[in-house]
């Protein structure tokens, strides 16, 4: 063994004894043996549960560990490989215990931190002590921590809101409160799917600490905690601040609408609005309404005075307990003078010019020419236009009611491939006998519904708008479809009503994977289909049919039918109402409506868009306007005008916007500069071809159409959509830049680029080289 005084021996058994004996030699020669030794060795080295696996990346902030063999151990974890300044853990839990949980208690210094690695091992203590385990490493994690935003208190409730930093979408959040600083005794709401939430049934005078954790997109792993909220208490009832109108407003409605917003989200409060006169009185009479519901705007049951001047205050309440009147500000308005003094007669807007219409029954829209309040409209529409003495249809005519809205919703279906005639007419609001003439007669043609021996289905529900109040994720679409032989059906969802040449729906936010054999009441899930509707929203769907015998047997696109999703406080995308469809503006100015198909219970502003470029490019915005009109002017002549909106509350919820609305101006063209209108559709040979970078698509469109241009790769597919909008007959061109719908620069190759306008389809090559 050589000259040592230690000598290590291995391979012997575990928890053994054994004997030894020591003896020396030198050149003189070798001593006795020593006395004989007893040990035994030492025990087993624990067994190392399956998780967390080693190496393991993504693993929760409160993980667990487990091991057996053995009844006492010694458990250590570190992010330091050599174990040099372990996590400190409770010793005698260890001990007693095969495992360690990491588990949220009062704090979250037990949590173990984000996108960092560890390193853990297990040995079992005696004496004598056994080895330790391997060494075992993960990763934790690596995702956003919640950042709370101030809270925001109410009587006995209070908004929470938060966002994850950096930024991450698709997670699930517990959000934790208590009457504790260090979060002992807390209470908790699992599973939020949002990044807000209302606590109900505080109590005034308490104290109260809130904090949050984050959840991956399956909602089973802890990833992430906020820090501790400093604490508050909730407050009386919230001071009420007025959004419209004030600051000297004009109010073109008889009866306005109060409108005003509270910070936070206070539900159960009622409010009461005063108003008075001042150029009738200095003093505020008693209050003159009271909302009954927590809606944040109020319609009067009364006509205000033309020309005069009010003023107004709102003020909350819950119980007996009530805010103060608000103060803020200016609160003045005046009410609009310009009544019409005779009905004026209106002019039609759409559906007109002979236009295919694949929603059934339709929505007429009309228009004026001057800006005049105390107006109702009515519609009226035959399959002839053979009119009376009076003007009015002779042949079997539908009359609509009157209405004030700048459209009328027909109340029957029409008959597919049958042209209908329709006009509007105007009357004053206070004098009902006081009726215009008939606007001129617009025609159009109700769509083709069948095709062959493949039935073109009819949407049954949801239709007509109906708002839809079911768990999102949960709607169902359904048609009829009568045929004596076995169907397959596809259906299409957008968020725009607009069609492409072949009546199919232009923009599809998704459509069914192909064609599918559904179950004998010939519907079926939205869920089958790659996207979750939202909440405030308009959708619009159709399906076609093929036989199943034979795929090359297919229907045309159905009837277009739409549904809206209720919007309880979220935002609410608005639907486009006049001027559109390339309706002309006799002068410089507009006047844009639009209007929300579904309630909302909070107060909504809208922000506004317009350009002359249809990808609003160097477009014009209004912000903050709280009534579905606005009026733009300082337009210029001759020239076609996009127009789209959205909604936004208080909250911070901001809609989608509308779909794009287009209108032309009119004006003074010189006789030199007057376009001549082809008298054909075409679409040329790109120039230069073959090009790099940018080359330019040309096309002449002898009538007003929908234009879609689109460019698609040798597969088929989709790679940039150019052209998507009305547009004017002429001749007009497009450029492309080589890049996809991404923005990405595309490879060199061969393209098509295909044109839709109405009926006229056409379909060319261009050659792309770097």
């Amino acid at each position: 063994m050589g000259n040592v005084t230690t000598y290590s021996v291995t391979g012997l058994a575990i928890n053994t004894p054994y004997y030894y004996q020591v003896r020396a030699y030198n050149a003189s020669g070798t001593s006795g043996n020593s006395g004989s030794q007893n040990p035994t060795t030492g025990p087993a080295v624990p067994t190392i549960g399956a998780s967390p696996a080693n190496y393991a990346v993504g693993v929760t902030v409160l993980p667990s560990f487990a091991w057996s063999v053995g009844t006492t151990w010694e458990f250590q974890i570190d992010d330091n490989s050599d174990f040099s300044s372990p996590i400190a853990l409770d010793p005698a839990y260890v001990a007693t215990n095969a495992f360690y949980n990491f588990t949220y208690s009062t704090t979250s210094s037990s949590v173990l931190a984000n996108g960092r690695t560890y390193y853990w091992r297990v040995r079992k203590t005696g004496p004598p002590n056994s080895d330790w385990t391997p060494t075992r490493e993960f990763t934790t994690v690596n995702a956003a921590k919640p950042i709370i935003n101030p809270v925001i208190s109410g009587v006995t409730t209070a908004f929470i809101s938060w966002h994850p930093v950096p930024f991450s979408s698709g997670l699930y959040y517990d959000l934790l409160w208590s009457t504790s600083a260090n979060m002992s005794g807390y209470t908790s709401v699992t599973r939020l799917d949002t990044t807000t939430y209302t606590l109900t049934g505080l109590t005034q005078g308490s104290t109260y600490y809130i904090q949050v954790r984050a959840k991956n997109t399956a909602g089973t792993i802890i990833i992430s905690y906020s820090t501790v909220t400093t604490g508050f208490s909730p407050t009386g009832p919230p001071i009420c601040y007025r959004s419209y109108p004030i600051d000297g407003a004009t109010s073109y409605a008889l009866k306005p609408t109060f409108f005003w917003y509270i910070k936070g989200n206070e539900p159960g409060l009622d409010y009461e609005i005063r108003y008075r006169d001042f150029t009738a009185s200095e003093v505020y009479p008693a209050p003159q309404i009271t909302s009954t519901s927590n809606h944040t705007y109020k319609t009067l049951l009364v006509d205000l005075i033309a020309g005069h001047t009010y003023y107004w205050q709102v003020r909350s309440k819950i119980g007996g307990n009530k805010s103060l009147w608000s103060t803020a500000g200016d609160s003045s308005f005046v009410m609009y003078t310009s009544l019409a003094g005779s009905p004026v007669i209106p002019y039609t807007a759409w559906p007109n010019g002979g236009s295919t219409v694949y929603v059934n029954p339709p929505t007429f829209y009309y228009y004026i020419d001057v800006y005049a309040t105390g107006l109702e409209f009515q519609v009226e529409y035959s399959s002839s236009s053979a009119v009376d003495g009076g003007g009015n249809f002779t042949t079997s005519p539908v009359i609509l009611g009157w209405s004030a809205n700048l459209f009328a919703e027909g109340t029957t279906s029409l008959i597919p491939s049958t042209t209908y005639y329709w006009h509007a007419r105007s009357r004053l609001a206070a004098n009902h006998a006081s009726i215009s003439a008939w606007s001129s007669a617009a025609n159009f043609v109700v769509a083709v519904t069948a095709s062959g021996a493949a039935t073109t289905p009819i949407p049954s529900t949801p239709v007509g708008g109906q708002i839809i109040d079911s768990p999102l994720s949960a709607i169902t679409l359904y048609w009829s479809a009568s045929s004596t032989q076995s169907l397959d059906y596809e259906i299409v969802i957008a968020q725009s009503s607009s069609v492409d040449g072949l009546g199919k729906l232009n923009h599809p936010l998704a459509t069914s994977s192909g064609f599918v054999v559904t179950d004998p009441t010939n519907s079926i899930l939205v869920t089958a289909i790659p996207y979750t509707v939202t909440a405030g929203a308009t959708y619009y769907w159709q399906a076609r049919s093929r036989l199943t015998a034979n795929n090359l047997v297919v229907s045309p696109w159905s009837m277009i039918a739409s549904f809206s999703t209720a919007a309880g406080s979220s935002s609410v995308v608005p639907l486009v109402i006049s001027p559109n469809y390339l309706q002309p503006i006799n002068n410089t100015s507009a006047i844009l409506t639009w209007r929300i198909p579904v309630p909302s219970e909070t107060h909504l502003q809208y922000d506004v868009q317009y350009s002359k470029n249809a990808d609003f490019s160097n477009s014009v915005s209004r912000t903050n306007i709280d009534e579905p009109v606005t009026q733009v002017t300082g337009l210029e002549s001759n020239s076609i005008y996009y127009w789209r909106v959205l909604s936004k509350n208080d909250s911070g919820s901001v809609s989608n916007y509308s779909s794009t609305g287009t209108f032309k101006t009119s004006g003074t063209t010189a006789v030199d500069d007057k376009e001549v209108i082809p008298t054909q559709f075409e679409l040329s040979q790109n120039y230069p071809n073959p090009f790099n970078p940018t080359t330019r698509i040309a096309y002449s469109l002898s009538k007003d159409s929908y234009v879609s241009i689109k460019v698609y790769d040798m597969l088929g597919r989709e790679v940039k959509s150019l052209v998507n909008n009305e547009t004017l007959a002429g001749n007009h061109s497009v450029d492309w830049n080589g890049e996809n719908n991404l923005g990405y620069k595309v490879s060199s190759g061969t393209y098509i680029y295909r044109i839709t306008a109405g009926s006229f389809v056409a379909v060319k090559k261009m050659v792309l080289i770097k």
